[in-house]
This record gives C-alpha cells, structure tokens and sequence, in this order.
C-alpha cells in the first residue's frame, strides 16, 4: 500500500526573505482643514440651533447667551472637527505668539475700537440704530455693583469672543483658505460671514472692519489666541463705554484727546505686528 505524503504549504517551503508580509491597515491622516460642504454644513448647523438659543435669551438674557455661546456656537465646532475627521491642532490652532504680538492686537482693536465708536456716532445720525435692538443691548449691558459688573464682563465680553473665534478665525477660516489658497481673500470672506453672522445691518460695517483685523492677526500670528484676545477686548471697551452717561460717552468718543490717543494705540500696533519685530514660540496650549 502506498502512503502517499501529506500536501506541503507552497508559502512554508519558500525562503523567509521571500514570503509576503501580512497586509497592514493603512491609517487614514486627518485632515487641516474643513471642505466647502463642511463649512457650510456646520455653519447651518449653529443658524439652525441659535433658534432655540433666542428662546433661551429671552427667558434669562445673559445666561440664555451663555447657553447658546458655548453649547451652539463652540460645540457644533468641536463636533465637526471630530466628524469630518480634522486636525483639531491644525483647525484651531492655539499658539503662544509672545508677548509683544499680544501687546500689539491688544492695542489695535483699542484705537480701532475708538475710532468705530466715533463713527457709529455719525452714521446714528442718519442710520440710527431701532429702539428694540437699542433697548436690547441696555438690557444686556446693566448691572448691579463690581461683582455683578465683573461677571456680566466674563459672560457678554470674553465668553462670545472665545466661541465666536473658533468658529470663524478657527473653523470657517481654515476651509476658507484652503478653498482660496488666499489668505487675503479667506479673511475677506470670512469677515463677511462674521459680520453678516450677527443679523445686524446697522452694524454691519463696524462688524466687517473688526472681521477684518481678527482675521488678519490670526493669520500672521498662526494662532487663535490674539483674536479671542482683541475680540474680547473689543466687547468690554463697547461694554463699558454704554455703562457712561452720554455726555461723558460723547465727549470721550469725540474729542481730540481722545483721537489722539487713539492713533498712537494703533501706531504701536502697526510697529509691534510687523513679522520683524517679534519671533513666535512653537508652543502649543
């Protein structure tokens, strides 16, 4: 009887040099920036769920804007970077630009903030603002006592600056520049969003120059930190200029002091963000 021998691996008699290699997963790389569609998509998002956050304001005005600040603005941003599988470091980007760039945005949005203040004063005059938005803002910006007066500064003034920035310095303007492959022109267009983001027509020239100068700083600085920084900067100087009486707001806003110290503010800023005149740390928050 024959016995015939059991059928041999042709991959085992092969020299081990020689065998293929088990196949690897490749590991799919996150994205830097958001596509047109994302941007799009996750902007719809927020104007869709701000309509449940006017409710909330109108039951409690500050924390009704805390509320829709950070669970509408900033979460739908974090949401979708984690969705559409983004660079969170890329997308939002938090770099510590050194002091004297922090210095300098700090000082550019206080002589620009002066000289928007100055012509609201004129444009009032023939566009003024409609009592109910006027009624509105008054409303939010009262307050009882320091603590009340520090806690509506943290909730109106830094709170929105931090959410609104990663979403349009962050989010939008990352998409945009990919789409552009401008940088000028991804500020521009996402100045126009910001600006028409707020559905403030009165308004809408002042929001488009502060777009403008946010948009600027986190590009040449890299890092979002210098335009929540001006940002809420920019909302506690309107803040506390509505808290004076108007003779005192009228004459600090118009008078030639005042102008003065306004242009030397942003003088410095103009020399303290020129690219030579500071070095960014790579350190990330």
């Amino acid at each position: 009887m024959t016995i015939e021998a059991p059928p041999t691996d042709p991959e085992a008699t092969r020299p081990a040099s020689s065998r293929t290699a088990p196949a690897v997963p490749a590991v799919r790389s996150r994205r830097r920036a958001p596509e047109r569609r994302e941007i799009a998509l996750t902007l719809g998002l927020v104007l869709l769920l701000n309509i449940p956050g006017g409710f909330l304001q109108l039951a409690n005005l500050r924390w009704g804007l805390l509320a829709t600040q950070i669970l509408f603005i900033a979460a739908p941003v974090f949401l979708a970077i984690r969705l559409f599988y983004l660079d969170a470091r890329a997308v939002l980007p938090l770099r510590w630009p050194g002091p004297a760039f922090l210095a300098g945005a700090a000082l550019g949005i206080a002589g620009l903030n002066h000289f928007l203040n100055y012509v609201l004063i004129w444009q009032d005059r023939f566009l003024p603002l409609p009592g109910l938005w006027q009624g509105l803002f008054e409303d939010l910006a009262a307050y009882e006592g320091p603590a009340d007066l520090v806690l509506l500064l943290l909730l109106v003034g830094v709170v929105p600056a931090v959410c609104e920035e990663l979403l349009f310095r962050g989010f939008v303007q990352a998409g945009l520049l990919r789409e552009f492959e401008s940088a000028p022109k991804a500020i521009l267009v996402g100045a126009l969003v910001f600006a028409g983001f707020h559905l403030n027509p009165w308004r809408l020239s002042v929001l488009l120059v502060i777009g403008l100068y946010l948009g600027f700083l986190t590009q040449r600085s890299a890092s979002l930190l210098p335009a929540m920084l001006a940002h809420a900067l920019n909302n506690v100087l309107s803040i506390s200029l509505a808290e004076l009486p108007d003779a005192w707001r009228s004459s600090l806003v118009q008078s030639p002091w005042s102008h003065a110290g306004a242009a030397v503010c942003v003088v410095a800023a103009t020399l303290l963000l020129r690219p030579s005149s500071w070095r960014p740390e790579i350190r990330m928050l």
